[in-house]
């Protein structure tokens, strides 16, 4: 698939960032519960009307990259579920069409974790076609909007041609297992945005005297690595990719990883032109424990608050000033 860079800086004229769903819809029993049921991990199939629009001459390049996505989705979704899965080793993987027989058939004995779509809800009058990827742990029988628990998956948009790394799976997989087993353990419901901002502000004392890991292409343009090492003030390496996920990967001692990952759909109403853009949320995860150390994450009310999928040389600032937002 095309990947496009975003480097934008929300000014003025702003609506706020929650256009999506971020609702949790399992509370705490139901959660316990579901982690004692057998799971399907959703495997996609192909969309027979996306195959025929991109059945055209000119759209062979759409219609390879749209197969080559699902394959190489499958076939990493199905190893991961099972490496970094920990809640149960009755494990099944069905398509979106074999899920649905069992839900016809009133079957309530399975726990799905599928890819889903966050689609704009279209507030104020002005909707999209833009949705933020997410996976999620759920009942079978409940609705695909209204999921049990969810957690927003990272972003490779820097990466052309790059399917999600194996650290990719084990942040996302393992992150929303911790959630879940949260709110278990304090029989309160914490949607991911809530608790990642809880988890930062506990942890966040523990990045200081870590390794900084960043991938080398994160910087936006016309930012420079030395302003970004200053700012941050410790030990902050810029890496390529393959180092950063061989550090989460490995457990690497004493080091942290920072990822990006969208987290709404902000939109702009001006008067004639109405624009719209995915929004991205940065967080430090910790190698060794996966706990999260800190969080960027701009609300509505963050003016000029930098929510692209790139970075500037003022967070590497917030990072060292241990500020969560």
């Amino acid at each position: 698939m095309k990947r496009i860079v975003l480097y934008l800086f929300l000014l003025t004229s702003v609506v706020s960032k929650a256009q999506i769903n971020t609702n949790f819809y399992g509370d705490p029993d139901e959660l316990k519960q579901l982690k004692t049921r057998s799971l399907i991990v959703e495997v996609l199939e192909e969309d027979p009307d996306v195959l025929k629009k991109l059945s055209k001459p000119k759209k062979a390049e759409e219609l390879e990259d749209y197969k080559k996505f699902i394959a190489d989705f499958n076939r990493d979704f199905k190893v991961y579920a099972q490496k970094y899965w920990i809640y149960t080793d009755k494990m099944e993987f069905k398509t979106a069409t074999e899920i649905e027989a069992l839900q016809k058939a009133k079957n309530k004995s399975y726990a799905v974790l599928r890819l889903v779509q966050l689609n704009d809800k279209g507030y104020w009058g002005i909707k999209t076609n833009q949705n933020v990827p997410a996976i999620a742990f759920t009942r079978i029988e409940s609705n695909i909007v209204k999921t049990d628990s969810k957690i927003y998956l990272p972003s490779r948009h820097l990466n052309n041609d790059k399917s999600l790394s194996e650290a990719d799976y084990k942040y996302a997989l393992s992150i929303l297992q911790a959630n879940v087993d949260w709110i278990i353990a304090n029989n309160k419901v914490l949607n991911f945005d809530k608790y990642a901002e809880k988890m930062a502000k506990e942890n966040v004392s523990k990045l200081k005297g870590k390794t900084l890991l960043v991938e080398d292409n994160m910087l936006a343009k016309g930012r420079t690595k030395e302003a970004a090492i200053k700012n941050y003030g410790g030990d902050l390496k810029f890496v390529p990719e393959s180092e950063l996920n061989d550090a989460l990967v490995n457990k690497s001692k004493n080091c942290a990883v920072l990822y990006t990952a969208p987290y709404g759909i902000v939109k702009s109403n001006m008067m004639v032109v109405q624009l719209s853009t995915i929004v991205y949320f940065k967080i430090i995860v910790d190698c060794e424990t996966n706990e999260i150390l800190w969080l960027y994450m701009p609300g509505g009310m963050n003016w000029g608050a930098n929510v692209s999928n790139q970075l500037t040389e003022g967070e590497f600032k917030v990072m060292a000033d241990l500020k969560i937002i």
